[in-house]
């Protein structure tokens, strides 16, 4: 082969290898940007927890919102927080699997959380690193829409509050070690919106109480 041949062989092979490296940046854009955008702009998605049918000895029921249900966004986003919530409904029977049932109803459409229980079990509506409509501030920075677990806990009248209270501190506790969390990131519905929620538990100055349970969940 002369000379001439050499260096237009060795011209192409540059050719090729320009080209391939392009089209490997220009898909590593298009994923990062397929990737901010479906997580509202973060840039950051918590990964997942792994499976489990229960937490500390209660039974966890995942009985997760279709994905094309209004109450159920699909944003993914950084887990930041644990936010405790009242389910404000002392309606006997209204425990975790009625208020399942009610989301997987369609609920009302526009409130969606991650967990309701009760004095026995766990339901968990939607995936813990996807945005759920139950803090009543939209998609604010640092919000607890946009970073935080939903728990509601029951307040029906022939329930055991004791016993759910004491069931929701498990959970908390379960969620901030898997996700790398602390007691300080444990939130009351009211430090987002300022809605009197979870109402029982503010109402008789036991949030501290709460807080303990936590604790002591954590170092069990």
């Amino acid at each position: 082969m002369n000379r001439y041949w050499v260096m237009r062989v060795r011209r192409r092979r540059v050719m090729i290898v320009t080209a391939v490296a392009a089209a490997a940046v220009v898909l590593a854009a298009v994923i990062l940007l397929v990737s901010v955008f479906s997580n509202g702009g973060q840039g950051t998605v918590t990964p997942l927890r792994s499976p489990t049918d229960q937490v500390a000895g209660i039974p966890l029921y995942e009985s997760l919102l279709p994905t094309d249900s209004g109450c159920r966004p699909g944003t993914l986003r950084q887990i930041k927080y644990v936010v405790i919530h009242e389910t404000g409904n002392p309606a006997a029977g209204a425990d975790a699997a009625a208020h399942s049932e009610y989301l997987q109803g369609g609920g009302d459409g526009t409130t969606s959380w991650h967990y309701t229980l009760d004095d026995h079990c766990i339901y968990q509506h939607i995936p813990d690193n996807e945005v759920a409509w139950h803090a009543g501030d939209r998609l604010e920075q640092d919000g607890g829409n946009l970073n935080g677990i939903g728990v509601e806990l029951c307040v029906n009248a022939d329930g055991n509050f004791e016993q759910t209270m004491q069931n929701g501190a498990q959970l908390t506790a379960y969620l901030l070690r898997q996700y790398g969390l602390g007691v300080e990131n444990v939130r009351q519905h009211y430090d987002f919106s300022g809605k009197n929620c979870p109402q029982t538990i503010r109402e008789a100055g036991r949030w501290q109480e709460f807080l303990q349970l936590v604790r002591s969940a954590m170092a069990a």
